[in-house]
C-alpha cells in the first residue's frame, strides 16, 4: 500500500514541477501556457484522489479544490489540442474569456456553497455538471486530434515522433476522463486507478523525451493556414498599392510590420500560398515594377530603371530580371520596340 501511494504520489508532484517549468519558463509559447494548465490541474485533481484514497479524514476545503480543478481539464486539452491544430502563437481573446468565466464561475460557486457546509449539493448536482463540463471539452479536444487518430489506425509508422508524444498525451488525457467518470456514476470503482494511470502516462512519456534529448513541451505542428489565401491576397494587394519593395532595403520584418502580420505568420504564407519564399516575392514584383518602367520611362537607362524598382545594384536587377522573365532588360526592351514604333506611326 504503501509502495502504490509513493507511486502515485511522485507522479503528482513531478507533474506539478513539470507545468510551473511550463508556465514560468523563459520564451514559453502559448501552446507551453494550454500544456502546463493542462498537467497542473490533473495533479490537483489526482492529488486529491490520492489523499483520499489513503486518508478517508481529507480536509473538505481539499476535496473542494480537487474537485474545481476538474473543471479546467477538459477546457486546457481542448486549448490545447487547438493550439497544435492551428499553429496559435498568441493568446486568444475568446480562449482567455473562456478560461475566466470559469474560474470566476467557480469561485463564486464555492464560495457561496462551501463543500464544506454543502457537501450534498456538490454531490449531487455540481460535481455531475464539472464532470460533463470535463467530458465535453475533452471531446471536442479530440476534434483537433483526429486525423492523428486517422493516420495512427491507417499505418502508426507513418506517424512521426512529435504526432506519436501528442497522440499519447491524448490517449492518457482519454483514460483518466474515462476512469473518473466510471468512478463517479459505478460504485466500488475506485479513483486510485486514475492516478496510477496518470504516473504511467507521465513517465512513459518524460522518458520518451529524455532518451530522444528533446524538450517535454512538444513542437507545434505545421497545420496548414487557415484562410492562407486571403492572407496572400492581402500582402499582394498592398504590395500593389503602397510599392513596398521599391525600398531596396526591404527585410521580411519591414513588410511584417507594414501589414501588419507576425514575421512568423507571414513567412508561412508567402512559403505556402506563393512556393517560392520572401525574396523571390519581392525579387518578382521589382521585375514586374522595371518592365512597367521600361514601357514608359523611356529617359532611364536600364540601370537606372532598375534602381528605380530597388534593385540595389546593376548586377542584382540583370540576374532577377533574366531569372524571371528569362530574357535581359534590353531584349525585353526590344520586344516593346515594334510597338513603340507603331504607335509614333502618323495616320
Amino acid at each position: 500500500m504503501s509502495a502504490l501511494f509513493l507511486f502515485a504520489s511522485l507522479g503528482v508532484i513531478n507533474g506539478v514541477l513539470l507545468s510551473l517549468y511550463l508556465l514560468t519558463k523563459k520564451g514559453r509559447h502559448i501552446v507551453d501556457i494550454y500544456f502546463g494548465g493542462l498537467i497542473l490541474a490533473l495533479c490537483i485533481r489526482i492529488g486529491k484522489s490520492v489523499l483520499v484514497h489513503f486518508d478517508r479524514d481529507t480536509d473538505k476545503l481539499i476535496l473542494q479544490i480537487g474537485l474545481s480543478a476538474c473543471l479546467f481539464i477538459g477546457p486546457f486539452f481542448y486549448l490545447y489540442a487547438k493550439s497544435l491544430k492551428k499553429n496559435e502563437l498568441h493568446f486568444k481573446r475568446a480562449d482567455g474569456f473562456l478560461l475566466s468565466t470559469l474560474l470566476l464561475a467557480i469561485i463564486v460557486i464555492g464560495l457561496t456553497f462551501p463543500y464544506r457546509t454543502n457537501p450534498g449539493f456538490w454531490n449531487l448536482y455540481l460535481v455531475k455538471g464539472i464532470y460533463i463540463v470535463w467530458a465535453g471539452f475533452v471531446a471536442a479536444g479530440l476534434y483537433y486530434t483526429r486525423s492523428l487518430f486517422t493516420k495512427a489506425f491507417g499505418d502508426y509508422g507513418q506517424l512521426k515522433a512529435d504526432e506519436r508524444y501528442i497522440l499519447g498525451i491524448a490517449l492518457s488525457v482519454i483514460f483518466i476522463t474515462i476512469t473518473y467518470q466510471i468512478a463517479l456514476f459505478v460504485d466500488g470503482y475506485t479513483y486510485i486507478w486514475g492516478s496510477i494511470i496518470f504516473s504511467i502516462s507521465f513517465y512513459y512519456l518524460a522518458l520518451r523525451k529524455l532518451l530522444g534529448k528533446q524538450a517535454l513541451t512538444p513542437k507545434t505542428t505545421q497545420a496548414p493556414l487557415e484562410e492562407g489565401a486571403k492572407l496572400f491576397e492581402n500582402v499582394e494587394q498592398f504590395m500593389v498599392d503602397r510599392k513596398p519593395f521599391i525600398n531596396p532595403k526591404l527585410k521580411l520584418d519591414d513588410l511584417a510590420l507594414q501589414v501588419g502580420m507576425s514575421r512568423h505568420l507571414l513567412s508561412r504564407v508567402l512559403n505556402e500560398e506563393y512556393k517560392h519564399g520572401f525574396s523571390h516575392y519581392v525579387k518578382a514584383h521589382r521585375v514586374n515594377e522595371a518592365k512597367q518602367l521600361i514601357e514608359v520611362r523611356h529617359e532611364l537607362s536600364l540601370e537606372g530603371i532598375g534602381f528605380e524598382a530597388g534593385f540595389n545594384s546593376k548586377s542584382s536587377f540583370f540576374e532577377a530580371f533574366k531569372k524571371i522573365t528569362h530574357l535581359t532588360p534590353s531584349a525585353y526592351k526590344k520586344t516593346l520596340l515594334p510597338d513603340q514604333e507603331v504607335q509614333k506611326t502618323p495616320e
